[in-house]
């Protein structure tokens, strides 16, 4: 049985949801515990990443809305709107506090407590962020494969926000755990607070640069860009052969 786009973006969306929400309260919790700044780093990351599944889903959901006289073409680019909001939000609770605890705890080092709560409850973020990421990944795999290209050209030309952000922020996500659990083991063997911090600033670092990328992804989409050249030659020849048309002069696609 084959599965409408639309329908997996959905269920792509979420599944994060559901591993976020659950994540965000467990890393809370062990971030209170241990005291170390990439866990609570991690908290923010998770919460910001919430909020985004949040704003993707109402994406999906304004966008299928029926055409209308005030939308002849339909909501199609409302999806750019919400996913634009997700990607400032990521930067700012993400990315931002992030660096700034990192910072702070540069200044201030905390003290290591609870290391055990702290390594269980990664691990179960790594397996969970693990799942969610090999969802969005099938997704994107099997979109790529009915358009004929890589998985990589594929998140660089894409006019879909919702597989490109769920895939970046899985990523993201299963990156920032591993390295808050090295700072987390680093700081008990070494006794510093010092890999903590930098690890901090780090994980703000990365979100701030997903950020920045989807930030500029959707402005392209806000305004109008053009679709690949590729796609408007096969354009131009299903028009071309159509009956009755004798020549495409000139064809513009967005």
């Amino acid at each position: 049985m084959s599965i409408e786009p639309r329908e997996a973006s959905v269920a792509s969306v979420l599944t994060a949801l559901a591993a976020n929400a659950a994540i965000a309260s467990a890393k809370g919790a062990a971030a209170v515990l241990t005291g170390s700044p990439a866990l609570l780093a991690e908290t923010l990351h998770t919460l910001a990443d919430t909020g985004n599944e949040v704003l993707l889903w109402i994406a999906l959901r304004r966008s299928r809305r029926a055409p209308d006289p005030s939308h002849p073409l339909g909501y199609g680019p409302e999806r750019y709107y919400w996913a634009l909001l997700a990607a400032i939000g990521m930067f700012l609770v993400g990315g931002a506090v992030s660096v700034w605890e990192g910072v702070r705890a540069l200044v201030e080092p905390r003290s290591l407590e609870t290391f055990w709560v702290g390594v269980a409850v990664l691990l179960i973020a790594l397996a969970l962020d693990g799942y969610s990421r090999l969802v969005a990944a099938r997704q994107l795999r099997r979109e790529a494969g009915s358009r004929g290209v890589t998985v990589r050209e594929l998140l660089r030309e894409s006019a879909d926000p919702t597989d490109v952000t769920m895939y970046l922020e899985d990523s993201i996500d299963v990156l920032g755990a591993a390295l808050a659990l090295v700072a987390l083991v680093l700081h008990r063997v070494t006794g510093s607070a010092l890999p903590d911090a930098l690890t901090t600033i780090v994980i703000g670092l990365l979100l701030g640069y997903v950020a920045v990328k989807l930030t500029r992804r959707n402005r392209q989409l806000l305004s109008n860009q053009g679709i690949p050249a590729r796609y408007v030659d096969e354009l131009r020849e299903h028009i071309g052969s159509a009956p009755g048309v004798r020549a495409v002069d000139r064809l513009e696609a967005i």
